[in-house]
């Protein structure tokens, strides 16, 4: 799924080193109603990214930019502590997550973005991060050959 991102993604350390970043997408769906009148439905999505897929995102990644995750859905419980309430919600566990956009034209990525990183492209321009998708191994019974 593709989306912009609604928050500045939340990068912390789990006790054991692990790196976890959560981040909120908000995903547009633009469809014709029977009428023949355009309608838009936004969905905000929870995802969550991990190890170094979630440093990279804590990094680079901004409130309003593009990016298109792929992962898994997961469930998740937990009691209210005001009403005392059992409350479940959904998140994505991402296994990749890319970047939409490099130049920040859109209006989403603020300066972090394209800050001097030490980072450079193939392309030999300064500042900006080097194109990559960090993921999760792919079992070998998924491989299609």
């Amino acid at each position: 799924m593709s989306g912009r991102l609604t928050r500045d993604p939340d990068l912390r350390y789990l006790s054991s080193g692990m790196a976890v970043c959560e981040m909120g997408l908000a995903v547009d769906r633009r469809y014709k109603s029977k009428d023949g009148e355009q309608k838009n439905d936004t969905l905000f999505i929870n995802v969550k990214s991990w190890d170094k897929s979630a440093e990279y995102c804590g990094q680079y990644l901004k409130k309003g930019r593009p990016i298109l995750v792929e992962g898994e859905l997961r469930g998740e419980e937990w009691e209210d502590k005001n009403t005392g309430q059992k409350r479940t919600t959904i998140k994505v566990n991402a296994t990749r997550v890319h970047i939409l956009d490099w130049d920040d034209r859109s209006g989403g990525g603020g300066s972090g973005a394209n800050s001097s990183s030490g980072a450079s492209s193939s392309s030999g321009q300064q500042g900006r991060p080097q194109p990559r998708t960090i993921e999760e191994p792919i079992p070998e019974d998924d491989i299609p050959f």
